[in-house]
């Protein structure tokens, strides 16, 4: 009898021990606070209920008095749903292919919700991402706005570069051109980036909206066309989607959004010269403009044009759909990237 209450007594003993320390590996692995994968797997290499008696024991009383508080207040942060045993489970999903990435959603139902101040306003079609880079959420428009504010930096840098040449005479810097040229070449890709990043961006909040809507919301209120319009993204155009998802999805009436005569009608022609790139010049099947010649013409007027718009355009849908004043949080790398840029100029001028 005595024999079986003390091998009852180790087994929950190493059973608690083991999970603390699955816990612990997973909330340190989103912290970010490994270099390897070694330390992070260490828990399962661990025969836990053959460890000696004193060993097994300390590391009880050590969960007890304290692992068990901090795996609580780790939780209690970034969790709304998930304790400790959550996290020893979740340990065993990350622990085969050395990482986890999976749709919000698909975690949440999984293994438990995420607090939403966790989440920063990233919006509900993000994936759960957790790696040696910590836990990290993964979604278009966030790497897209970020794409767009390294191509502004890349403008930034080139225009700084080139900026001594502009003043010089064609006589002396003609044999110059290794210094110059190079910077030329970024700065033209990066105003050509800039612009086609630009439409990705609205693109990509544009469908992510439709598809939160659709996933939380019931359709059949909607006539089959806007039904058809929110699900079918990949059938509908840029165009239709600012012209309709956020009165669809708002439920409110149509008003003018800031930005969108600008986007649509003077920068659309530059983008579309990029997209479908051509020799052949067809005025009269692009609504009167020489395609090509957009092509040619596309410049840093047109870049901040784009930009500047396609903030816009994204801050007045934002309020339509949520109510609330300025773009979304991921918006912020670019709107850091044009102070940046603002205050270079200030200081070249002064």
């Amino acid at each position: 009898m005595n024999l079986r209450v003390r091998i009852t007594g180790r087994h929950k003993e190493s059973a608690v021990v083991e999970s603390a320390d699955k816990a612990v590996a997973v909330g340190r692995l989103m912290l970010g606070e490994f270099s390897d994968w070694a330390e992070f797997c260490r828990p399962s290499t661990v025969d836990y209920s053959a460890l000696p008696r004193r060993q097994l024991k300390s590391g009880y009383a050590d969960v007890q008095h304290r692992l068990k508080a901090e795996i609580k207040k780790f939780c209690e942060k970034n969790f709304v749903s998930l304790d400790s045993e959550g996290l020893a489970s979740l340990y065993e999903d990350i622990l085969p292919t050395r990482g986890l990435e999976m749709p919000l959603h698909e975690f949440e139902r999984k293994h438990g919700k995420i607090n939403p101040e966790a989440l920063k306003g990233a919006p509900p079609h993000l994936t759960v991402s957790i790696s040696l880079w910590g836990l990290k959420f993964r979604f278009p428009e966030d790497l897209i706005a970020k794409d767009i504010a390294a191509a502004l930096q890349l403008t930034r840098i080139a225009q700084q570069t080139l900026r001594p040449f502009h003043s010089l005479p064609q006589s002396s810097i003609s044999e110059r051109t290794s210094e110059f040229v190079p910077s030329i070449r970024n700065l033209e890709f990066a105003q050509r980036a800039t612009v086609l990043s630009c439409f990705n961006l609205l693109e990509a909040y544009l469908n992510g909206l439709a598809w939160d809507y659709c996933r939380s919301n019931s359709l059949e209120h909607l006539s089959k066309r806007k039904a058809k319009l929110l699900q079918d993204t990949a059938s509908a155009s840029i165009r239709d989607k600012v012209d309709n998802y956020p009165w669809i999805i708002s439920g409110k009436a149509e008003v003018p959004l800031e930005g969108r005569t600008e986007f649509l009608e003077q920068v659309k022609p530059f983008r579309d010269s990029l997209v479908h790139p051509s020799p052949f010049t067809a005025p009269e099947k692009f609504g009167g403009y020489q395609k090509l010649q957009k092509f040619y013409e596309l410049d840093e007027g047109v870049m901040k044009l784009a930009v500047v718009s396609c903030l816009s355009l994204i801050a007045s849908i934002n309020h339509v759909v949520t109510g609330l004043e300025g773009f979304p949080e991921w918006c912020k790398p670019i709107n850091d990237e044009i102070d940046q840029a603002v205050k270079q100029d200030q200081l070249t001028s002064a």
